[in-house]
């Protein structure tokens, strides 16, 4: 890796992922500043943003400020986003789906779009990399606005690639499969009283038969973030423990 003071973003810092993700680079002498609706306590950050992604205006100053005060950000990893609150489909209201879409879908748009044009004014050859999920790959039977908000992000990733290749800027999206982080714990809970046999048969329909560690993913972020790895741009990493094989992922 050669991300040593390299300045990057991380949104989503107080997550599951975006905290692994903030110990994968805090081992690479990375200076990073953390961006989420409240800090995680006992973070290492060389500074924190409140940010809520839905604001248009605030994705807009985090960049700004950033930029003004470190000269440039080499790096943007976009991992903030939920799950939703309702598994059912049929259930779930058309104000849930557009709250999720706003979260997901428009939040990584504004935040990429933000990033994009502060390495372009800056000169800077940086990387972006967003999170997707296996799950905008494959018809589901619940959480329809999560799904329906990974797809979107690969459409994000897929033109914002074209965009900004001819910068130097490379862009693109990991899709993880299970992981143990919060927001398994809360589909877990979601899915009832049968939550560990649900658990346990998710596990076992991956050729690995187990779900991810949030290090897992942090490492194949940081894998896409490397400067030495810029000439890869535009493609999923999917980190699913070899879920949907023979896909064409």
């Amino acid at each position: 890796m050669s991300l040593k003071d390299h300045v990057v973003l991380v949104t989503g810092s107080s997550g599951g992922i975006g905290d692994a993700v903030i110990d994968a680079l805090r081992a690479e002498g990375a200076l990073i500043i953390g961006a989420d609706r409240a800090p995680k306590e006992g973070q290492e950050l060389a500074a924190f943003f409140p940010l809520d992604v839905t604001s248009e205006e605030q994705c807009a100053a985090v960049v700004r400020d950033i930029t003004s005060k470190y000269g440039r950000i080499d790096a943007l990893i976009h991992a903030a986003g939920v799950l939703g609150t309702t598994p059912d489909i049929m259930e779930t209201t058309t104000e849930e789906y557009e709250s999720v879409m706003r979260i997901n879908s428009s939040g990584t748009f504004s935040m990429v779009r933000e990033t994009a044009q502060s390495m372009i004014e800056t000169g800077t050859a940086g990387a972006i990399v967003i999170l997707s999920s296996v799950a905008a790959k494959e018809a589901r039977r619940n959480y329809l606005p999560y799904n329906a908000s990974k797809l979107a992000v690969l459409h994000i990733m897929w033109s914002f690639a074209e965009i900004l290749g001819p910068r130097g800027i490379s862009v693109n999206a990991i899709a993880p499969g299970p992981v143990n982080t919060p927001m398994w714990a809360q589909f877990a809970k979601d899915s009832g009283p049968d939550a560990i046999a649900n658990r346990a048969k998710r596990a076992a329909e991956l050729p690995m038969r187990r779900f991810a560690e949030p290090d897992e993913v942090a490492r194949a972020i940081l894998f896409l973030a490397d400067p030495d790895n810029r000439y890869i741009t535009g493609v999923t990493l999917d980190v699913a423990g070899g879920a949907h094989l023979g896909m064409g992922t």
